[in-house]
């Protein structure tokens, strides 16, 4: 509609020069001016509709949503059916009533009329079959009216065939153009939509190379300095060697997210489904992630309903430890997270939530983005660099897993897990642990 509404207001000018010279063939035919006049008006007074409806929408439709467009195209279709009704009644001046030569020029500025505007408006199915059906139908009513009766009555016999030859070839050129036409935006539309994600990438990247390198370089200056602290003083190892730890771990950290990333866009990731209780890896994870969260001031609780599923076990686990890690890393002292499982629907349901700092909606659909990271004033996960969610998200795929997240800024965010179908076993039980 937008491609049609700019190609068709620059051309109403020459549409209303043609009602003109048809009008003046007419009074040149020495057809009464009265006649000739009113017809005119009335091609005037559709053209002037048709402007002022593309103007409008031009101004006020053109990023409208899709349904107020189909809802604005509904009301003007009417104009161009009475447009077209204008035009196939111009046969009535000249059919019949005027030397070859003049009927010769008045079927020609006729058919412009008709076919001009083909290739635009077969971009819009509903105005096309309301101005080629309108042009068509009045016009072999308007020739049937002059000739009915007369002696040229058994004319109608092959006009009538030859007018519904051309509505059908005009419907099929229409329809192939509409195919080709349809084809260059769906192009035209898959491009730009790569272009802009291409875009996104590369910033993406950027941000991502600009975090890492900030991350990287806190804990590979710490590396120089306490080599150095151990050169100049020998028997300081015992003080600084837990802090080269902790900074060696943080180097490795990072590579290692970098690696899994790096596995999973090769393919090199390889599962072991066998069945797996989720009472076994939910325990683990209490009690690895539990000592972090407490040594954050946040209290870890859990929730879960014990069940057999077939999956990869260490998957799984790195899968939920990732969210658990990310919803510490966003949560302030003093709060809580609780870890749950249960059984809905035949399917698993593992879910992580947290009273941290949350995330706009409109954020929501970039978090598992890979470098992706959600712009906060808050001082909370400076280490963070948009690396632990996009795993989760590979992890989900791999192991067919329904991810979704809800949250609200301010006051927390739950992700929600659905992991595979549940073999029936009659052993399922519940645990409830607190730790922190």
């Amino acid at each position: 509609m937008n491609r049609y509404i700019d190609e068709s207001r620059g051309r109403i000018t020459l549409g209303a020069i043609i009602c003109f010279a048809m009008a003046g063939i007419a009074v040149s035919a020495d057809i009464p001016d009265w006649q000739a006049l009113l017809w005119l008006a009335l091609a005037l007074a559709g053209n002037s509709a048709r402007y002022v409806a593309e103007n409008k929408y031009a101004r006020t439709m053109r990023q409208a949503p899709a349904r107020e467009q189909f809802a604005y195209l509904r009301r003007i279709a009417p104009i161009y059916f009475f447009l077209a009704v204008v035009w196939g009644c111009s046969t009535l001046l000249f059919f019949g009533r005027m030397s070859s030569l003049q009927q010769f020029a008045s079927w020609s500025l006729l058919a412009g009329m008709l076919y001009a505007p083909m290739g635009r408006l077969s971009l819009i199915p509903r105005l096309f079959r309301l101005y080629i059906g309108g042009i068509v139908f009045s016009s072999l009513l308007g020739i049937t009216w002059m000739v009915w009766g007369g002696p040229s009555q058994g004319a109608l016999l092959w006009v009538v065939p030859v007018a519904l030859g051309q509505l059908a070839l005009a419907m099929r050129i229409a329809g192939d153009n509409q195919q080709t036409q349809g084809d260059h935006y769906g192009l035209v539309f898959d491009l730009a939509a790569q272009k802009r994600a291409a875009d996104a990438a590369v910033k993406s990247k950027n941000r991502f190379l600009a975090a890492a390198a900030h991350d990287m370089r806190q804990p590979v200056i710490a590396l120089s300095l306490y080599a150095e602290y151990l050169e100049s003083y020998p028997d300081s190892h015992v003080e600084v060697g837990p802090k080269i730890a902790r900074a060696t771990a943080a180097v490795n950290k990072l590579f290692n997210s970098l690696f899994d990333l790096a596995h999973f866009d090769t393919g090199e990731v390889k599962l072991t489904v066998e069945p797996v209780r989720v009472a076994e890896v939910i325990d683990g994870l209490a009690h690895v992630v539990g000592p972090v969260a407490e040594a954050s001031g946040i209290e870890l609780r859990v929730r879960a309903m014990d069940a057999l599923v077939r999956t990869d076990a260490t998957q799984l686990r790195r899968m939920v430890a990732n969210v658990l890690s990310n919803s510490i890393r966003y949560s302030k002292p003093g709060t809580r997270i609780l870890l749950a499982s249960r059984v809905h629907q035949g399917k698993l349901r593992v879910e992580v939530w947290d009273q941290g700092i949350g995330i706009a909606a409109d954020k929501l659909p970039h978090v598992f983005s890979e470098f992706y990271r959600v712009d906060t004033s808050t001082a909370l996960a400076p280490e963070g660099m948009g690396i632990g969610l996009s795993l989760v998200a590979r992890l989900a795929e791999a192991l067919n897993t329904k991810i979704t997240i809800a949250s609200v800024e301010g006051r927390g965010t739950r992700v929600t897990m659905e992991i595979g179908d549940v073999d029936p076993d009659p052993a399922n039980r519940r645990i409830d642990l607190a730790l922190g």
